[in-house]
Order: C-alpha cells, then sequence, then structure tokens
C-alpha cells in the first residue's frame, strides 16, 4: 500500500539546498501530518500483553514496548543490486522498532498456522491464539494505515503544494536572472 507522488524526494532535497530553515519547517509539517496515524496504529495496539507468556520486561515482553515512529528520508534512492533498475524512494516512513508489537502484528502472515509437531507434542499455535483474538496478521500497523491512507493524502497536499509552489518560484526566478 502507497501513496505516492512523483518527484516529492528529489524536491525536498532541493528545498534543503536553497533554504535549509524552510526544508526543517516542512519536514516538521510533514511529521505532523502522518503523525495521527502513527498515533491511531499506537492506540489500536492492545495495553497490555495478548498471550500470557509476552507478560514480562525482555526483549520480546510486552512491558517495555516503544511507540510507533514517523520517519522521513529524502536521501539519495539506493540500488538493490539482486533487483536490477529497482531502487528504494521512501519519503514518509511509519515503523515500529518494537519487537513484540512486529511479532504480534505479523505472526502467521507467513503461513504459520499449523503446528509440525506431532499430535503428542503439539501445543497451542501462537498465531491462531492472536488471530482469535485480534484477528488476522497485519493487526496493527497495515489495517490502521490503509484505513487511514485518505485522511493522510489529504492532510499532506497542502504540503506538497506549498513546496512545489516555492520550487516553482525559485525556478522561475533563476531562469530570468540566467
Amino acid at each position: 500500500m502507497k501513496a505516492q507522488v512523483v518527484g516529492l524526494k528529489e524536491t525536498l532535497r532541493d528545498l534543503n539546498k536553497l533554504d535549509k530553515e524552510l526544508s526543517k519547517e516542512i519536514r516538521k509539517d510533514i511529521r505532523k501530518a502522518v503523525q495521527p496515524l502513527a498515533d491511531a496504529i499506537t492506540a489500536s495496539v492492545p495495553s497490555g500483553a495478548p498471550l500470557s507468556g509476552m507478560a514480562h520486561a525482555g526483549r520480546t515482553g510486552w512491558e517495555k514496548r516503544k511507540k510507533v515512529a514517523v520517519k522521513l528520508d529524502t536521501r539519495k534512492p539506493r540500488r538493490h543490486m539482486d533487483r536490477p533498475g529497482r531502487t528504494t524512494i521512501n519519503v514518509v516512513r511509519v515503523t515500529t522498532k518494537d519487537a513484540p508489537t512486529a511479532i504480534v502484528d505479523m505472526a502467521g502472515k507467513a503461513g504459520g498456522t499449523q503446528s509440525r509437531a506431532s499430535q503428542g507434542r503439539q501445543r497451542p499455535n501462537f498465531s491462531k491464539a492472536l488471530t482469535s483474538r485480534l484477528g488476522p496478521p497485519s493487526r496493527f500497523m497495515w489495517r490502521t494505515a490503509e484505513n487511514r491512507l485518505d485522511d493522510v493524502e489529504k492532510d499532506m497536499m497542502p504540503i506538497i503544494r506549498r513546496v512545489e509552489q516555492i520550487m516553482n518560484r525559485d525556478l522561475k526566478n533563476n531562469y530570468r536572472s540566467g
């Protein structure tokens, strides 16, 4: 699921060269426009451990969870050596660096819904238990993002238009003076 604005990354990079303070302001506005999505995702994650075995403070425990973060990236695209002609050009990313949230969100996505142990050794399946309590995989991040993508696009459009106007004005001034 992507909302694409062609040339935004390059325009933001050029704006940074033109006026660093204005660039910081635009980035701040973009983060502010996307933050409600991050807040909605954080709110959709249960406050208590979804399964009893996750109620601890270790790396995969539910007690030290971090919030979902909004990140901006305007670096030049990175090439993928294994896929010629493909580049990564994310400008805005909503991510979680939190292992338990990521695990619970995606558990069962790869088809791991059946235990491979013999019948006598089978235990309740982790992804089945999560699915029965929280719904199918992509429980928080994608589900919430899909529901809120139109709102984020609507909030981003005035910012994008503003950046375009600033850059067009600068191009017009440079073209006339050059």
